[in-house]
């Protein structure tokens, strides 16, 4: 593999680098070719492997960058990929968030169309190691509703032992537990059709033009999973009271214009929306209380009433 890939020059630490991961620009000759590239490295090849699948979806409206390569460092793991440039999509006014919802709608839309495949381009040298592709790793094994309301603190898994911690804090437990029964009620006997998710459009994945006329790079694809299309869409609605100018345009009446003609379940649109929301508060109360903080536990859940029913949504 050093023939085809050699790291050249300084690892410079990206100012936003992943929960799980760190991040580093720098330059690699591929194929005797000088390429800018991010380096990521983390523990959890699971990631990974998600960021090389993804890295074979590189189309119009979808600019994911290419991955080049999975390498062994020490007892963790780095992912090379093609650097991209731009303006974070937070980063935005409110001008610019308004040009660009449609190019991020048309991505979600290009992503729901991709097959329901785990097949890692044969581009990505993932150097003798095995990636961890099973239906499990998508969640595409249970049903939605199943796959949902399957929000258990499992303390040997990546982000465990937060369930104590949510109880013993401020905001406590009562309406994570609540909205998960809530969650299972609202989705009785619903079966949307499933296609890829990226689930953290935001928090430095996204690159855009200045203006946001122009999508640049959807990066960093370990949260990625097979449900409901319009997860992607509930994401930037959950999350837009953290984001001033993003809170100024109506997400979900821009979606709704958007993909209404084109849903087979239009008709449980906002069911479907709603339902994701609950479940990305929730799991956010479960995060929050892992990373032990008490003021964004109690802000997910003042989020997550505008959904559960506590606010009459």
């Amino acid at each position: 593999m050093a023939e085809r890939l050699t790291l050249v020059g300084p690892l410079i630490p990206v100012d936003r680098s992943g929960a799980w991961s760190r991040a580093y620009t720098t330059h690699a000759t591929i194929e005797g070719v000088a390429t800018p590239v991010v380096v990521r490295v983390g523990s959890h090849l699971d990631d990974f492997a998600k960021d090389a699948l993804a890295s074979g979806w590189q189309r119009p409206g979808l600019p994911v960058p290419p991955a080049y390569a999975i390498l062994p460092v020490d007892d963790q793991f780095a992912m090379v990929t093609g650097r991209r440039y731009g303006l974070f999509l937070e980063d935005l006014d409110a001008a610019a968030w308004g040009r660009a919802l449609p190019l991020v709608f048309d991505a979600i839309d290009a992503l729901r169309q991709i097959p329901l495949e785990v097949t890692v381009p044969t581009m990505v040298d993932a150097a003798g190691l095995v990636l961890p592709f099973d239906p499990d790793i998508v969640g595409d094994a249970k049903p939605w509703r199943e796959w949902l309301t399957d929000l258990q603190d499992d303390p040997r898994g990546r982000g465990g032992g937060w369930a104590p911690r949510l109880a013993a804090s401020p905001t406590g437990d009562r309406s994570f537990h609540a909205g998960l029964e809530f969650l299972g009620e609202l989705m009785d006997g619903v079966e949307p059709p499933r296609s890829f998710v990226h689930s953290d459009l935001l928090h430095g994945n996204v690159l855009v033009s200045q203006h946001g006329s122009q999508l640049h790079g959807v990066f960093d694809w370990g949260c990625l999973f097979a449900g409901d299309y319009l997860y992607d869409i509930a994401w930037l609605d959950f999350w837009s009271p953290w984001h001033p100018a993003l809170a100024t345009h109506d997400v979900r009446a821009r979606a709704t214009e958007r993909f209404a003609a084109t849903d087979p379940l239009a008709d449980l649109f906002d069911l479907r929306l709603r339902a994701c929301a609950v479940h990305i508060g929730l799991c956010h109360l479960a995060y929050f209380a892992f990373v032990d903080n008490p003021d964004q536990i109690a802000a997910a859940d003042r989020r997550l009433a505008q959904y559960d029913g506590r606010a009459g949504a």
